[in-house]
């Protein structure tokens, strides 16, 4: 901060003026006066004449001569008094609210973040320009407390991870919302695939919404919810798919129990600054319990993993 001294000037004026001049006056003889009802009288100061004056006589020439106080005509100097310097209040530009100034998130309910990430599903899903999408699936497990292992549990691990799809990467080119995969199948933009996007707020564990380099990021967690073989679970069907289990048919083995446990899928996307989905990335983590028989063995077994698909647009 700036130090700012004020310089107040006090001058006091002070002027004397003492006339201490000795008038003298000249007073000419009355009997020389030609015109004896004028006369013309000198005064001198400090030796100079400097004023005159015409009287008219009377009976007392003598009497009652008028005095003249001489009109100054020149002002004493007068010095002039400096004014105080007032120092100016510093301009303050009102601050404007800036076209880059980042949305404040903070107060965000977990309602509101699902309510803002349906608005831009579907503002995707209703794009009708020219948009591609590359999709990358994976899928990743282990076996848990096999018994008795061996041959038939990786029989029921190899024919679970056909169950949820295929590995890899592909690019589709949609139009009017719909593309054609590698199956020959037609899909809508993003998951879920089998129907419309439905979520409701008692199926979402946590929400997290942030903005990062102007564009905002939504991550969604479902509650876990498990099934049996055959059933449908509610939130993970609505909002990214499931493990269809209602035809499950292996060649060797038979499967006469199945408990599916999705124990908290994820939904990661980011939202460009025109509304529209960018990229997304789903995560289903499940256990997968299985009782199964074949080639004379009976057994069961947990498989525990995640599939992954991963979709990055192009518009």
């Amino acid at each position: 901060m700036k130090k700012i001294r004020v310089f107040t000037a006090f001058i006091c004026v002070a002027a004397v003026l003492t006339l201490s001049s000795c008038f003298s006056l000249n007073i000419p003889d009355p009997g020389k006066i030609q015109n004896p009802d004028e006369a013309t009288t000198t005064i001198v100061m400090n030796g100079e004449t400097d004023y005159s004056y015409t009287y008219q006589e009377t009976t007392a020439p003598y009497e009652d001569i008028p005095t003249v106080i001489p009109e100054i005509t020149t002002a004493p100097a007068v010095q002039e008094i400096p004014s105080a310097v007032i120092p100016e209040e510093p301009v303050t530009e009102p601050e404007m609210p800036s076209e880059n100034t980042a949305p404040d998130y903070s107060s965000y309910t977990k309602k509101q973040i699902l309510d803002m990430y349906e608005e831009a599903l579907n503002k995707t899903r209703n794009y009708t320009g020219s948009l591609s999408a590359v999709v990358t699936e994976a899928f990743n497990a282990d076996i848990k407390d096999a018994h008795p292992g061996g041959q038939l549990t990786e029989l029921l691990a190899s024919n679970i991870v056909k169950l949820v799809g295929s590995e890899g990467s592909q690019t589709l080119n949609f139009s009017n919302g719909k593309a054609t995969n590698k199956d020959g199948e037609s899909v809508p933009v993003l998951l879920p695939q089998r129907t419309s996007f439905s979520l409701p707020e008692e199926g979402v564990k946590n929400a997290v919404i942030t903005n990062e380099n102007g564009k905002t990021r939504i991550r969604i967690t479902l509650v876990p919810e498990t099934v049996a073989m055959g059933e449908i679970p509610k939130y993970n069907s609505g909002a990214v798919g499931y493990l269809d289990t209602s035809d499950m048919n292996f060649v060797i083995i038979t499967i006469s129990r199945v408990d599916i446990s999705y124990t908290g899928s994820v939904i990661d996307a980011v939202i460009n600054s025109d509304g529209y989905i960018e990229s997304v990335n789903y995560t289903i983590n499940m256990s997968t319990y299985a009782e199964l028989s074949g080639m004379g063995i009976t057994g069961y077994g947990t498989l525990e993993g995640a599939q992954t698909e991963n979709w990055k647009l192009n518009y």
